[in-house]
């Protein structure tokens, strides 16, 4: 009864299992064929041989006996049909039903033990089949979860984007080389870059690598030289957390090659932006310039078809967002200035991510130019917007902004700042 269970179990629907097909094995009437035997040793992570599915000679029968008996035990543990006697018929095949019984409570349980990452490289390795309609509706999908990372807080949103790419990981396992599947995999890739975006906001740098690391094979295998420039991108930010401007740089420079390659004008234009503000951060005014030259005519060269799901949230306020960092950091107040309140009349006030940023990068403008009051305000109006994502890039930009207030502390504006920051912190 337990077999039949694993027949109409999830596991045993995704390999295509039927209870007749079980009842057949389990009396040894038939084996299963060399795709089910592929399936079903990846579903319990077994070989053909602790399966009992490969063929006893005279010579290797002790051997494959042995197999077979400890295979059982780990499944089954001691029971009386592990008792001396002679065999049956379909015996070869019972510690594979016995494996199959053991770990439906498991994996029923929990899908998969290994990490989402692990799943997906594993999926990348195999061979996979899905449909273009199926594809096509998983892509929109990953083109959602990016939507919503601009207004959701990553730990709400980490769960919906490592259950859609455990989803897309099940559907490479089974898919063939084909058209299809490199688009399964630029979609794996897409949704496994995000799923590293988040796990970066949450603080969390090793699923981070993890999950960029999978999307860069993702990348690979598709030939898709745009998402590896996007995960490089998102790769930047760490070394940038950790003042290593100079890394963050090189880590960019490689991504814009790739942006280059792959023929996505926005994701040039994303990319030459940070480079603008890393090398504004190391201080090199010539370099920052020319990055946010290319940056600015990427961007005027970009259409909407030209969007890949990363570069959505890649509009004009953000693109000004970043000129004012460079130019705040560049000490440029004039330039920071005017690009600060054209930044400020076209973006829109809503409460996302990218705004949170832009609040502080005008914050810093006020502080260079002494108006603290202002620039206690925008830091306020970034920190509430903060509170409501849960943006740990903003967090930091926030906190940056209150140490270059510190010759103010004792200023009523900042005061209030510090307790708003105590509350949140």
């Amino acid at each position: 009864m337990e077999l039949r269970g694993f027949a109409v179990s999830r596991e045993g629907r995704e390999a295509g299992v039927t209870g007749n097909m079980v009842c057949k094995w389990e009396k040894g009437d038939k084996k299963p064929s060399l795709r089910y035997q592929r399936l079903l040793g990846a579903l319990f992570q077994r070989t053909s041989g602790e399966l009992g599915f490969i063929e006893n000679d005279t010579a290797g029968a002790t051997g494959a006996t042995n197999i077979v008996s400890t295979v059982g035990d780990i499944a089954a543990g001691p029971g009386p049909e592990h008792a001396s006697g002679p065999s049956r018929p379909g015996a070869e095949q019972r510690p594979f039903l016995r494996l199959v019984a053991a770990a439906e409570d498991a994996t029923t349980a929990s899908p998969d033990a290994r990490p989402p990452w692990e799943r997906l490289s594993a999926a990348l390795r195999q061979q996979a089949v899905a449909t273009p309609s199926v594809v096509d509706s998983l892509s929109a999908r990953t083109a959602g979860l990016f939507g919503l990372e601009e207004r959701v807080p990553a730990h709400r949103l980490i769960e919906r984007v490592t259950a859609h790419l455990a989803a897309l990981s099940r559907l490479l396992e089974a898919a063939p080389r084909s058209a299809v599947r490199r688009a399964l995999a630029v979609t794996a890739g897409e949704t496994a870059a995000l799923a590293g975006w988040l796990a970066f906001d949450m603080r969390n740098s090793a699923h981070a690598r993890a999950y960029y690391h999978v999307a860069a094979e993702a990348a690979q295998e598709a030939g898709d030289d745009a998402l590896l420039a996007c995960v490089l991108g998102y790769e930047s930010f760490q070394p940038s957390m950790n003042g290593r401007p100079d890394k963050a740089c090189a880590l960019l420079a490689e991504a814009q090659r790739h942006a280059e390659r792959g023929g996505s004008p926005m994701t040039c234009a994303w990319l030459a932006a940070r480079e603008a503000e890393e090398q504004a951060h190391q201080g090199d005014s010539d370099a920052a310039l020319r990055a946010l030259d290319r940056a600015t005519d990427a961007f005027g060269q970009a259409t909407p078809a030209d969007d890949r799901v990363w570069t959505q949230f890649f509009d004009r306020s953000r693109l000004d967002g970043i000129k004012v960092t460079t130019f705040t950091r560049l000490r440029r107040p004039d330039a920071a200035r005017a690009t600060a309140f054209e930044g400020l009349r076209t973006t829109s006030p809503t409460t996302t991510k990218k705004r949170s940023l832009l609040l502080g990068a005008v914050a810093e403008v006020h502080i260079q130019q002494r108006e603290i009051e202002q620039a206690c305000q925008f830091a306020a109006d970034a920190l509430a917007i903060v509170a409501q994502t849960d943006f740990s890039l903003g967090l930091t930009r926030v906190l940056h902004i209150r140490d270059h207030l510190s010759p103010w502390r004792d200023v009523q504006a900042v005061r209030d700042l510090d307790e708003q920051l105590r509350v949140l912190i």
